[in-house]
Formats: structure tokens, C-alpha cells, sequence
């Protein structure tokens, strides 16, 4: 039977701080303890931010069953005001279109949905990053509908991590015959605050796919020769 996709909301570590009136280093503890025992990858959850003098600092997303499973501990009160505030975020997401019966149709629908999510972040980190400010309000209106069509030829292509704007590991050690770490390409985003997309991949479930400029930069691997006219 189809049922409908609701995205799950998220709630950040320093949210969790305000809520509860802690200071954002111990709940960050407190969430490394629970991902330690649930044996999660916290890099899955890890997030950058700049604080008020504009550095680099990391806080952990946390999904509505973290959120609860974290809290547990925490006084009635502060339980009372987070699950409220989880009941907020619930309340503004819009439900999702019906997924497919076929669980291949449905992966593909879910990776789909949260790719064109992790786009929009993607290119909003690059513009900043690169400084591009756009004046004209109609020149941003009308880039603004060619990059939903470029976006939609391309989104194909990026899902799976082999594209000239981003690549998983795995697919540009298939095309180079070579072996790659991932720790300097992540460190190369973290320099650059920019959050590497998420893909589907059918071993692994999701893996990252790296921007263009990182492979550049790190490896000098151009992704337009490897993949320009995929």
C-alpha cells in the first residue's frame, strides 16, 4: 500500500542547549556518548557552523528519534520544552508525494527528494563561499528559472555521485584505476564550510559525492575530463 513520504524534521545540538539551558559543549558530549552507544557514525550527523567571531565550529543535526533517545536522561521540564519544540518543526513540513509500490522506484524517490534538497544547500554554501552576490533582481529571477532547468537535466547525473560538479570516491577510482582517501576531501570542505552531498549508492545506502574544486584542489582530478560528456 502507498503511503505518504513525511520528511522527518531535525533538531540542531545547540538548539538543544537553548531549549534546555546547557551549554552546547556538554550536550555535544552527551550526543557523542549516544552515537558511542548506539554505535552510529557521527560524521553522518556532523555539522559546521561559524560562531559570533566567525569560526569554524561543529554541532550535531540530530532526526526526531535521536532527538528523544537524547533527552531521556534530561529533567521533565527540559523533555516537556524539546518534544515541543519537535511538535513545531513536524508541523511546518509538507507531506511528500505517494511513493512508488516497487522498492527500487521507492529508494529512488527517497534519493531523489533528498538530493534536490542537498542541492539547494550545496550551491547556496558555494555562492557564499565564492562571494557571488547577485544585484539585479530581475537577472536573479530569470537565473533562477534556467538553474531549476539546468538542475533537472543534471539531477540525474548527480545522484549518483559522477557528475563535472561533484563524484563519490567510488566513482572516480573506477575511472582513474587509482585509490582515494576521503579524509582530505572532507577536510577541504570543512575549510570551505561547504557540506558534500549525500547520494544513494546500492552497496552503502548513501555516500558523500565531493565537489569539483576539492577533487581539483586535493587530487587534481578534473571531473569535467572524467565525466564531461557523461
Amino acid at each position: 500500500m502507498n503511503q505518504l513520504l513525511k520528511p522527518m524534521p531535525t533538531m540542531s545540538s545547540r538548539e538543544i542547549a537553548d531549549l534546555t539551558d546547557k551549554e552546547h559543549k556538554n550536550v555535544k558530549r552527551d550526543c557523542e556518548t549516544m552515537f558511542n552507544e548506539l554505535r552510529l557514525d557521527m560524521l553522518n550527523f556532523e555539522r559546521i557552523y561559524l560562531d559570533s567571531m566567525n569560526r569554524p565550529q561543529v554541532e550535531y543535526a540530530l532526526p526526531k528519534d535521536l532527538v528523544e533517545t537524547l533527552i531521556t536522561g534530561y529533567s521533565i521540564k527540559l523533555r516537556y520544552q524539546v518534544i515541543q519544540r519537535l511538535h513545531e518543526l513536524e508541523s511546518k513540513l509538507q507531506p511528500k508525494p505517494l511513493l512508488p509500490e516497487d522498492l527500487p522506484s521507492a529508494l529512488r524517490a527517497l534519493a531523489d527528494t533528498h538530493e534536490q534538497l542537498q542541492q539547494v544547500q550545496f550551491e547556496r554554501d558555494i555562492a557564499v563561499k565564492t562571494k557571488a552576490h547577485i544585484g539585479d533582481k530581475k537577472t536573479a529571477t530569470a537565473m533562477a528559472t534556467a538553474s531549476h532547468a539546468v538542475r533537472e537535466n543534471q539531477r540525474l547525473k548527480d545522484q549518483i555521485g559522477q557528475s563535472r560538479s561533484n563524484a563519490t570516491i567510488r566513482s572516480v577510482e573506477n575511472m582513474t584505476d587509482k585509490s582515494y582517501q576521503w579524509r582530505p576531501l572532507r577536510a577541504w570542505c570543512k575549510s570551505y564550510d561547504v557540506e558534500p552531498l549525500k547520494v544513494h549508492d546500492d552497496l552503502y545506502g548513501t555516500v558523500k559525492s565531493y565537489p569539483a574544486q576539492a577533487w581539483k584542489d586535493v587530487y587534481n582530478v578534473d571531473l569535467s575530463a572524467l565525466f564531461g560528456s557523461i
